[in-house]
């Protein structure tokens, strides 16, 4: 078992001086654009290159599961291919363990990776499959088949050992690639999106399997996924990244009740948080207000000593709301029911406020189904200890 460490890694891919110039070319024309008509570009591009990860620093503790989180880009999976030494780390240093691992050659660094596609060997059955790391290393036959025998009795796949990858189903499939990955008992088992081949319904129980799995067998995870609720099922903590960079590292519990920014807020959490822009954030007789469609709210004593101490002067803010603690009420807000979801136990709605799409999460239990139906006005409220603020320009959560 190893701990790693990542200090202000650096992930550089080399273009040409043209594709340089064409790119820059085409990032100064976007961000003279209006917002809805350009793009911003998600890599930052250098004389040297792409910049694909950038001043990345993180410690993994020994035996901690860790999941690296974020859209399409971000940098989450170069991350993890330069700690299996996939990828070469252009700047900044890697430890495994005390180790510096740089230019460590990946079979030396005792690391199992779980790859998206399960990279199975088509012509050798499951058995075989599991044995090959094994085989490799010149292992005795009776040790192999004690390690493949136990790794296959803890995925409950034994019945399938004499089965080729052809005859499997997606899940065992999953099962069969981690199953290989365990059984060289490594000291970091690392997993590249391994449940985006996956329905729903096997995704929701191979989350369940690895669960179990990390309870059994006391190593070092690291795992990558563009699925928020993935990450916030597994992880011990949630590294969420943006653009190459890291936004923000906490717990799931720490990531969804205190985001340090917009994006974190806007990522983490489903239904996605309701966001209010251009809202004036006021001074009145000491205390701090925000001020939502006509309506005044006063900051909870907790926001108040925050924004006091940092002598917050009066700015136009972001405010937040998750759909969860949007309330039923006979005063507050009222809007129209444009869309109504049922989800057996609870109803999700988008209200229309005035051109806000605010989405709500109401309990069905002793709820009127008629009252939440298409086109009824709905009055609702939230409790001011549970928003979050942000400041429009940075970005950054204020309280």
């Amino acid at each position: 078992m190893a701990s790693i460490t990542l200090k202000n890694i650096k992930k550089i891919y080399p273009i040409t001086a043209e594709e340089i110039k064409s790119n820059k070319r085409a990032a100064k024309k976007a961000k003279d654009l209006p917002p809805e008509e350009g793009f911003v570009p998600n890599l930052q591009i250098t004389d040297q290159g792409v910049v694909a990860v950038q001043e990345f620093n993180l410690f993994i503790k020994d035996k901690e599961f860790v999941v690296l989180v974020g859209p399409s880009g971000c940098g989450k999976s170069t991350t993890l291919r330069m700690i299996a030494g996939l990828e070469e780390i252009t700047e900044g240093e890697l430890y495994i363990g005390d180790v510096l691992s740089n230019v460590i050659s990946p079979r030396d660094r005792n690391i199992a990776m779980v790859f998206q596609n399960y990279s199975l060997y088509p012509h050798m059955t499951v058995y075989d499959n599991m044995a090959f790391s094994l085989k490799l290393a010149k292992m005795p036959k009776d040790e192999i088949d004690r390690k493949v025998r136990e790794a296959a009795k803890t995925l409950e796949i034994t019945e399938i050992l004499e089965r080729l990858p052809k005859a499997l189903s997606g899940g065992q499939r999953q099962r069969v690639a981690i199953g290989r990955a365990i059984v060289r008992q490594p000291q970091v088992i690392l997993m590249d999106e391994p449940l985006s081949n996956l329905d729903a319904k096997l995704r929701g129980q191979m989350r369940s399997e690895i669960i179990r799995l990390r309870q059994k067998i006391d190593t070092t995870f690291v795992y990558v996924t563009h699925d928020q609720v993935e990450a916030m099922t597994l992880g011990d903590r949630i590294v969420v990244m943006r653009d190459g960079f890291i936004q923000q590292v906490g717990t799931p519990q720490e990531v969804f009740n205190h985001p340090v920014n917009v994006f974190v807020a806007g990522f983490i959490g489903t239904p996605q948080i309701n966001f209010f822009h251009n809202i004036p954030l006021t001074i009145k007789n000491g205390d701090y207000y925000i001020t939502i469609q006509g309506k005044d709210i006063r900051l909870n004593d907790k926001h108040q000593e925050i924004l006091k101490a940092n002598k917050e002067p009066e700015k136009t803010v972001v405010v937040g709301v998750r759909p969860v603690h949007v309330e039923m009420s006979k005063e507050g807000f009222t809007g129209t029911i444009e869309v109504s979801e049922m989800m057996g136990s609870e109803v999700h709605l988008h209200i229309d406020l005035n051109g806000d799409d605010i989405v709500a999460v109401i309990p069905t239990a002793n709820l009127d189904l008629d009252s939440v139906s298409l086109g009824k006005k709905f009055t609702f409220n939230f409790n001011p200890n549970l928003i979050h603020v942000f400041d429009a320009a940075t970005e950054k959560n204020l309280i």
